[in-house]
């Protein structure tokens, strides 16, 4: 594993021996991503190469190589099991991802979401490059129900939100191989979310998912839009989509969440991303809670420590990711 520009890592099976390549390669995947079964789908020495750049809240990765098997059992999960998704971009070759009942079949600038809590299996039948996104599971801003019903789900890079999303990776690849991607708060989070609205597009589709996911989209989106009005109410979230509250905080409860403990959390989220913008780095602990919808700077520093185990000063301090 050599590393280049900004932290960019670069593993390369060029380098080794090609009677050890394949395991070499094995290793280093399960490294970068999660624990891993795999199982070559050619004889000689296998080809294989990773970039992976860590961003804070996402790591970055650019996979690819001989053709392969791909599947994580739940043996592999019991071993290690950080609760993240992988958010995959193929820019190469063809690879058919199977979790959840459902398969998609992807070819160059299509997209597609799996789980890593969750079996899945990956096949790869010839030589093939991707561009794979590690997001935490609750960075994402979807709930895990909802992601639930968009695994193995291929979204086309070539319209809406899929087209920008599959351009905006593919540039962010290319800025790995020439020495690093921009890892700034800011950045990272305008990603992620793009990520996040492309899938909750999915919902609008007619017919794809049940109405309920539908209104639950509808209201983290809205949420997400007005995260900094201290003033944000579960009311204003049930009028805002139509319904009761009492059916807003059903729906919720089904994914083991409260509509306020959901809000509190995306406003913690995107506090703790300002806290580590070097552009934000002389406004006050105060302002940046305030920015978000905690006015209260007292209340501010309670609830960012139950969440975080630090207060505001202490994360903006260690420069914790």
């Amino acid at each position: 594993m050599s590393v280049i520009g900004q932290d960019v890592q670069v593993f390369d099976t060029a380098a080794i021996d090609p009677s050890d390549r394949f395991d070499a390669w094995r290793e280093a995947v399960d490294a970068a991503y999660v624990p891993l079964q795999v199982e070559a789908r050619c004889t000689g020495g296998y080809q294989g190469l990773l970039r992976s750049q860590d961003l804070g809240a996402v790591m970055a990765t650019e996979v690819g190589g001989s053709p392969v098997t791909v599947w994580r059992d739940r043996a592999s999960i019991a071993l290690s099991d950080p609760g993240v998704y992988k958010f995959g971009l193929q820019l190469r070759g063809y690879c058919v991802l199977c979790q959840d009942g459902r398969e998609a079949a992807l070819t160059p600038g299509d997209l597609a979401i799996y789980d890593t809590t969750r079996p899945y299996t990956l096949h790869v039948p010839d030589l093939y490059q991707m561009f794979i996104l590690v997001i935490p599971r609750d960075r994402l801003g979807l709930l895990p129900g909802q992601v639930r019903e968009l695994t193995a789900e291929r979204i086309s890079g070539r319209r809406g939100l899929g087209s920008l999303t599959s351009s905006l990776l593919t540039q962010l690849g290319a800025q790995m191989c020439a020495g690093g991607a921009d890892p700034t708060p800011r950045a990272v989070d305008a990603i992620v979310d793009l990520v996040g609205a492309t899938l909750s597009q999915r919902f609008s589709d007619t017919g794809r998912v049940p109405g309920a996911s539908t209104v639950v989209a509808a209201a983290t989106a809205w949420i997400d839009e007005h995260l900094c009005d201290p003033c944000l109410t579960v009311d204003d979230v049930a009028l805002s989509q139509h319904v009761s509250i009492r059916y807003l905080q059903k729906l919720f409860a089904e994914q083991d969440v409260t509509p306020s403990g959901w809000i509190r959390q995306r406003r913690i989220q995107r506090c703790r991303a300002d806290l580590l913008d070097p552009a934000l780095r002389t406004r006050p602990v105060a302002s940046i809670g305030a920015r978000w919808g905690f006015e209260d700077p007292s209340g501010f520093t309670r609830v960012f420590k139950a969440q975080t185990g630090m207060t505001p000063g202490e994360y903006r301090a260690r420069g914790t990711p």
